[in-house]
């Protein structure tokens, strides 16, 4: 069992669907306030979500790219190129990117949301963290798919201590602590997507 694989497809993951961020925190409370919802029950709603949304892709991901015909070592190689282009988006401008629902967390929440649209999707498992979840499920090491697994899992279960336990501390963070997290978490990001993008290079002109 690769151990590094496993443990790099989780901090990935979890920087990217980044369920402790404040602003997300703000909406989780502000949404179950408005709507009279119990905390626990709400944010295992969200996790339960977001777990069947990543582990669905991580399941059929691989699958639906052969039968369109697509290479996987390409896809690792924009996959990948993608992720480094969140990281880069959150290193330098200290906000999540847009591609993790940056912009519609920024909005707030309106009359119509709720904790599975916009909370659940896309703004924790959005396009960045399904395609971080193919790219990592279809990769070639041979624990791809467990690694894809268990980084669905860990995402999940961040998602339901970040809302039930963290709440009220992660939401009185200083804004400059948070865009400190943010940037800390993007440079990783941009370090696990560009080896990604050279990973998928080498199998590509390799094979």
């Amino acid at each position: 069992m690769d151990l590094n694989f496993i443990l790099q497809a989780v901090i990935s993951m979890i920087v990217i669907t980044a369920p402790p961020d404040p602003a997300k925190i703000v909406f989780f409370n502000t949404t179950i306030e408005r709507q009279g919802r119990a905390r626990t029950a709400s944010a295992l709603v969200v996790s339960g979500v977001v777990l069947g949304i990543l582990v669905g892709a991580s399941l059929v991901g691989k699958q639906l790219l052969e039968l369109l015909g697509i290479n996987l070592d390409a896809f690792s190689v924009v996959g990948g190129f993608v992720i480094a282009g969140m990281g880069f988006e959150m290193l330098y401008g200290g906000a999540p990117s847009k591609a993790q629902g940056g912009k519609t967390q920024a909005e707030g929440p309106d009359d119509e949301s709720g904790l599975i649209l916009p909370l659940a999707t896309p703004l924790i498992a959005g396009p960045g963290a399904i395609v971080t979840i193919i790219t990592i499920s279809s990769g070639s090491n041979p624990d791809a798919l467990l690694a894809g697994l268990i980084g669905a899992a860990a995402v999940a279960v961040v998602t339901f201590l970040s809302f039930e336990w963290f709440g009220g501390a992660i939401s009185r963070l200083n804004p400059k602590a948070t865009a400190l997290m943010v940037r800390i978490g993007g440079l990783l990001l941009a370090t696990i997507g560009t080896q990604m993008l050279l990973g998928g290079l080498k199998s590509f002109f390799a094979g």
